[in-house]
């Protein structure tokens, strides 16, 4: 008999779980996670589900700003846009409720970026070049390509002898966006296990490492965006244009892509393999490359020649 009464009491608990109405499962996302005041971000809570309700009969109402009040009425909206007027960390909140009165919440945050403030002048003693330069995640950048070395005919090669030269790169406008194009040795001023390069004294070409850590503080369709041609980081990368030299001193014009050298390199059966950092509106992506250099130092392969931005050693 005793055995039977608890039998009886464990089958009516299972029973009652099984039976007893539960809450939504509220679920939400945010998109991107980082991103600057000049976009709409897009918040998700289209997984959320309830084990009893059709999904159509939820209701959401939103906190966009983490105040804990919330901005919006329950409405069937799954989804909400918002842009950020100021930067900062935002919670974001949604509240979903079943047709029986019972809620859940779910949240998620979101890293807003402002205006960059950060800017100053660079002055390069070595031609009286200004250049202007910008502080991103504590490092100062070029945010202009470096125009240094004695200008020479693109039918001519750069050497390596006691003066830097460089090719420019003329646009139908006559406007120099892209400054000095250079061979990678050249830019590296032929010292490649020395990153300062063709750079003023106290800055050197970026490693693959800082364009790396650079291009992945934002999903890649913002990096473009933020990074790019007057975002608001202001470090103004020339994401529409890029000069090219081949091999016939024939400069190419790519209006989808934009690439720089690394002071990065691989060596591979003592050949050096530098990288070639390329990123642009062509296929929203970021690629940090090895461009295979061919050849003895002296005869490297001469059909990629590229600009150059420095940054400020620590």
């Amino acid at each position: 008999m005793r055995y039977y009464i608890i039998q009886i009491f464990f089958s009516f608990v299972f029973f009652s779980c099984e039976t007893g109405n539960l809450p939504p499962v509220a679920k939400l996302s945010a998109f991107p996670p980082v991103g600057d005041t000049s976009i709409l971000f897009e918040f998700n809570a289209n997984g959320s589900e309830d084990d009893r309700n059709y999904a159509i009969g939820l209701v959401y109402r939103w906190d966009l700003d983490g105040d804990e009040v919330w901005d919006t009425d329950y409405t069937h909206y799954k989804t909400m846009t918002y842009r950020y007027l100021k930067p900062g960390n935002y919670t974001i909140s949604v509240e979903v409720k079943d047709l029986d009165g019972l809620v859940s919440i779910a949240r998620d945050s979101v890293e807003v970026f402002g205006e960059n403030l950060d800017i100053d002048t660079l002055y390069d003693s070595r031609d009286g070049n200004n250049y202007r330069i910008v502080k991103i995640m504590g490092l100062w950048w070029m945010a202009e390509n470096i125009r240094y070395g004695t200008l020479i005919p693109s039918d001519r090669e750069q050497t390596n002898n006691d003066t830097v030269e460089r090719y420019r790169f003329y646009r139908k406008d006559m406007r120099d966006t892209v400054g000095g194009i250079y061979r990678w040795f050249e830019a590296m001023n032929y010292q490649i296990k020395d990153p300062k390069g063709i750079c003023p004294a106290g800055w050197h070409i970026p490693t693959n490492v800082e364009f790396e850590r650079l291009f992945k503080s934002f999903p890649i369709q913002y990096t473009l965006q933020y990074y790019g041609k007057d975002g608001l980081s202001k470090l103004d990368l020339d994401l529409n244009n890029y000069g090219e030299r081949w091999e016939d001193g024939y400069f190419w014009e790519n209006p989808l892509q934009g690439s720089l050298w690394s002071s990065s390199f691989k060596n591979v059966e003592n050949r050096h393999w530098p990288y070639i950092v390329e990123f642009g509106n062509q296929f929203s992506t970021f690629n940090s490359t090895f461009y295979d250099c061919t050849g003895p130092e002296n005869n490297c392969h001469t059909t990629r020649y590229q600009s150059v931005r420095c940054i400020r050693n620590n």
